[in-house]
């Protein structure tokens, strides 16, 4: 092969190796550009969902001061009380609805309220909602209240502090402060998940102690209010379907509840904490959104906490 000719050999490898070097260097610009766009896209679309959101919880922050002003219970025929199951906006769409949180038990009554009292709805809400036994109802609950109290000394004779949490696998410590959030019962001594997947609709855990809103609690939750017979607390949601009640002083005089004694149980018509949960779709991004919101005396509507899912 004389000279020239490999030399044109050489030349054309050299070329098509730039050619090929070149597409690949090409073709990872276009990708990482393409991969650009796309994230770029999302926290846009990430971002509107979040205003979105906050545009919908000042909407029924307004919703709720007005119902204050017009009402003096807060029921489940309310406006507030209709879920949106569609609500088209640019882009996408929201559904959503408004939860009466003091239809629920607040765990963190368990020291902000009256303990005992507490502790004993908490076990007949527990054994309302699964067949659970009450030697292991009795451990939830006295071990959520260990977990909520600022002290290291376990209460007697079931519950559960550092030197019990310790000697798990993984270790971790009580909280010692209260709940922000009702999956801290999770942790707790005694519960499973099963037991907690059928716990949670019925709980919750706010700021401050709380009553029970008669006209909002589901069923389970008025079965715990005193040792009623069983299928009361059934009765009871069905009874306010059409008219709830108006007092704290009718409800007790309710049939269901003649000869029961619920002068320790914390009870009212109105609500001052409402869970806001929503779904925003906007484009590619799918977001759950979440915001406790409170309710003042006087009607002003403040943001609690807020948090946000995206799937």
């Amino acid at each position: 092969m004389s000279a020239r000719r490999r030399q044109r050999g050489v030349a054309l490898l050299t070329a098509m190796l730039i050619v090929a070097l070149a597409t690949v260097i090409c073709t990872a610009m276009i990708s990482r550009m393409t991969l650009a766009m796309h994230r770029s896209g999302n926290i846009w679309n990430a971002e509107q969902a979040w205003w979105y959101g906050v545009g919908i919880e000042n909407w029924l922050g307004t919703k709720l001061r007005e119902d204050a002003q017009h009402s003096k219970i807060d029921s489940l025929q309310e406006l507030w009380a209709r879920p949106v199951d569609y609500l088209p906006i640019d882009g996408g769409s929201i559904s959503g609805r408004i939860v009466d949180l003091q239809g629920r038990f607040n765990l963190n009554n368990l020291v902000l309220g009256n303990p005992e009292t507490s502790a004993a709805q908490l076990v007949r809400l527990i054994q309302a909602v699964s067949d659970t036994d009450e030697i292991t109802a009795r451990t939830i609950a006295q071990a959520a209240h260990d977990w909520i109290d600022s002290d290291i000394t376990p209460l007697r004779p079931y519950g559960a502090e550092d030197n019990y949490y310790l000697g798990l696998t993984p270790a971790y410590r009580t909280g010692n402060t209260l709940m922000v959030s009702p999956s801290e019962l999770r942790a707790v001594r005694g519960m499973t998940p099963a037991l907690y997947r059928r716990l949670v609709p019925y709980i919750c855990a706010l700021p401050t102690a709380t009553a029970i809103n008669v006209d909002t609690a589901p069923a389970p939750v008025l079965q715990s209010i005193a040792d009623l017979p069983q299928g009361t607390g059934q009765e009871l949601a069905t009874m306010r379907r059409d008219s709830p009640w108006e007092s704290v002083e009718e409800f007790k005089g309710a049939d269901p509840l003649a000869g029961q004694d619920l002068k320790n149980v914390s009870l009212s018509v109105a609500t001052q904490y409402f869970l806001l949960a929503g779904r925003i779709k906007v484009g590619n991004s799918d977001t759950q959104f979440y915001s406790v919101l409170n309710r003042d005396s006087e009607g002003a509507v403040t943001v609690v906490r807020q948090a946000t899912q995206a799937f």
